[in-house]
């Protein structure tokens, strides 16, 4: 095991040199997520100690009893051509799921303590074969997508902060007579991110997405969007750049902790958005694992990411803390919703967004 863990430990020690500019001239577009490489964000400074740093956390709001949350469903629909009835309603976890009998893939989830919501009107139109007519193109779709938030009320208080993280689509198969056809393009998703004092925010959070149908309109919708407040950081909350790194291998080492080798380490500066309130700075961390292949495969390379906290005293849910048990409706691969869809291609960013 030391063997296999003094490399990486090297290695991390490259990859966070408090050096101006090596964090950034270190990051390859490859590693970079889909809203990094739209967005052009200027490379950030060493992120280690940063004076100016800032954390964040969700203004308050009144929670939602089940009538609050038929009235945003209600208000929703009327902005739709087409919306099912969701007729049954249950309260599960601190959530209120609404379903449809006519459509078992149509589902509105409400987080009753923050409103976050994963509205989906269903597939069944959708489920035939052939692609479907007249969806907008790349352009028309983020203006529809635009027009809808605002219409809808559902725009962030400062649109500056959302920004296009990509626009990509949902592909399905059909299976017909033991047969399946495809894959066809269904619906085109829009997504937008956020970005915070120049600084982008990753995360279950501070996302929403739109998908769009024929003729462009809108045929399911996930706001997890939460008004913040900003508070500084002084440097003493801060952990050292000797804790970071030591953080940083630890991690490797308990992931790839078997690999033959690292490769493309790459790090950055982010905010992360837990999806329940908290947003906090980090560093996104992503590598790949290289393993011997079985037989005569020579090697097999994994590709692997993961967050550290930058904070000493951390309040966020990071994916390697124990799951606090309040699931929020579009969150992450933690979660699942009975009513799942799973496409057979992603927006780009390999997470299904129909969730």
């Amino acid at each position: 095991m030391i063997k296999r863990v003094l490399p990486i430990v090297a290695l991390v020690a490259v990859m966070l040199a408090v050096i101006p500019g090596s964090m950034s001239d270190a990051l390859s577009q490859n590693g970079m997520r889909p809203e990094q490489q739209i967005l052009q964000v200027p490379p950030p400074q060493p992120i280690v100690r940063q004076p100016a740093m800032k954390r964040y956390e969700a203004l308050r709001v009144s929670p939602l009893d089940q009538n609050g949350a038929r009235g945003i469903l209600w208000n929703l629909q009327q902005y739709s051509s087409f919306a099912p009835g969701f007729d049954k309603v249950e309260n599960i976890d601190g959530r209120y799921l609404f379903s449809s009998p006519h459509d078992p893939s149509a589902v509105f989830d409400i987080d009753a303590r923050t409103g976050s919501f994963l509205l989906n009107y269903g597939l069944k139109r959708y489920s035939g074969e052939g692609s479907t007519k007249n969806l907008p193109s790349a352009a028309q779709a983020k203006e529809l997508a635009w027009s809808y938030l605002g219409r809808t009320g559902y725009l962030p208080k400062n649109e500056e902060e959302m920004v296009l993280a990509g626009i990509g689509g949902l592909d399905l198969a059909v299976a017909k007579d033991g047969k399946t056809g495809g894959p066809y393009k269904k619906l085109v998703t829009v997504r937008f991110s956020r970005v915070l004092d120049g600084i982008p925010v990753q995360g279950p959070g501070s996302r929403i997405v739109v998908h769009l149908g024929q003729n462009g309109v809108m045929n399911a919708m996930i706001r997890n969007w939460l008004e913040v407040k900003a508070f500084s950081v002084r440097q003493k909350q801060q952990k050292s750049s000797k804790v970071i790194r030591r953080d940083i291998a630890e991690r490797l080492s308990r992931i790839a902790g078997g690999a033959k080798e690292i490769l493309d380490q790459n790090a950055v500066q982010v905010l992360y958005d837990d999806g329940l309130g908290i947003i906090e700075p980090a560093i996104y961390v992503t590598a790949v694992a290289r393993y011997e292949g079985p037989g005569e495969k020579g090697v097999v390379d994994i590709p692997v990411d993961f967050y550290v906290p930058v904070l000493k005293s951390s309040k966020a849910d990071f994916p390697f803390k124990k799951d606090r048990g309040i699931k929020s409706p579009g969150r992450d691969r933690r979660q699942t919703i009975r009513k799942e869809i799973r496409p057979m291609q992603t927006g780009g960013d390999g997470r299904s967004d129909m969730r």
